[in-house]
């Protein structure tokens, strides 16, 4: 079964306000970093830290029903039903992400069935996208990774930028032009 990106984002409405906090939360960790130490990282030593922040912090959303954590040989992830399996991530804009391309992360990636994790649920990946300086988060985004792409992404719009009776998250997809 497919799920369509309304499926699965009102599906996760009970988890999208703890979604958005964990990568903000870690963000806002590590800038208490003092500032002589972060100007020695790189981007993907900053991603590191901020990475095992958001896994500090993730084990929170257990606290939902029918959330259940999974380390399947390394792939930290967290099983909500059948509705979908989540990872975190740092996004650019269009929810892309990088990763260490194993067959297990090209398999998840293309939402194939893996040992351990549910059929049909959603691959997904939970991140956030910060601004040019590396200092504000601008959005946390759930993506569905395609293979090398990404099929769909949503930001989650935080509780108190919402109208009563919004929606909890909008489509950020970037729309595809013909070449």
């Amino acid at each position: 079964m497919a799920w369509t990106m309304e499926e699965v984002m009102d599906g996760l409405g009970p988890l999208l306000d703890d979604l958005n906090a964990i990568p903000r939360d870690a963000v806002a960790k590590y800038l208490t970093y003092s500032p002589e130490v972060r100007i020695d990282h790189t981007a993907r030593a900053a991603a590191n830290c901020v990475y095992a922040h958001m896994e500090a912090s993730a084990p929170r959303l257990e606290a939902h029903p029918g959330i259940v954590f999974k380390d399947i040989r390394g792939l930290k992830v967290w099983l909500y039903r059948d509705l979908a399996v989540i990872r975190f991530k740092r996004m650019d804009e269009d929810g892309r992400f990088r990763r260490y391309p194993t067959k297990q992360a090209k398999a998840y990636d293309r939402n194939a069935p893996l040992p351990g994790l549910p059929e049909p649920a959603a691959r997904l990946a939970v991140g956030y996208l910060l601004d040019p300086t590396g200092t504000t988060v601008l959005r946390v985004q759930v993506a569905r990774p395609l293979s090398r792409g990404v099929d769909w992404c949503a930001a989650v719009v935080p509780t108190e930028e919402r109208e009563v009776g919004e929606r909890a998250w909008v489509d950020v997809t970037r729309q595809r032009r013909f070449a």
